[in-house]
């Protein structure tokens, strides 16, 4: 049974929030790791100081990965940005690979 998420309020669409970073981070993930956009459903919450990133993957987009980034460091999109889609990228991998072998194993 797959799991349903409720996206909060605050929570918004990189994609239309932000979109030229959202192009860069699945672009970047993509390029190194070989996951598509659609295995991830990227969000952000807004303040005035900083950015929340909040990715969901996974069977089910059970899985989560989050973290914050000043206005500044998603304005540059740069070393910052390069070594949390690593991150990312990397967390994703395993979490696919898994969740192939439970599939695999049923």
């Amino acid at each position: 049974m797959e799991s349903e998420r409720i996206q909060t309020e605050q929570e918004q669409f990189l994609r239309v929030a932000l979109p030229d970073l959202y192009s860069f981070l699945m672009e970047e993930v993509e390029k190194h790791y070989n996951i598509h956009p659609y295995d991830i459903q990227a969000h952000v919450i807004k303040d005035s100081e900083q950015y929340q990133l909040i990715f969901y993957y996974g069977d089910g987009f059970a899985h989560q990965k989050s973290k914050s980034f000043s206005h500044e460091a998603v304005e540059r999109m740069g070393e910052e940005m390069t070594d949390f889609s690593k991150e990312l990228g990397e967390a994703c991998k395993e979490v696919m690979i898994a969740d192939y072998f439970k599939m695999m194993k049923m």
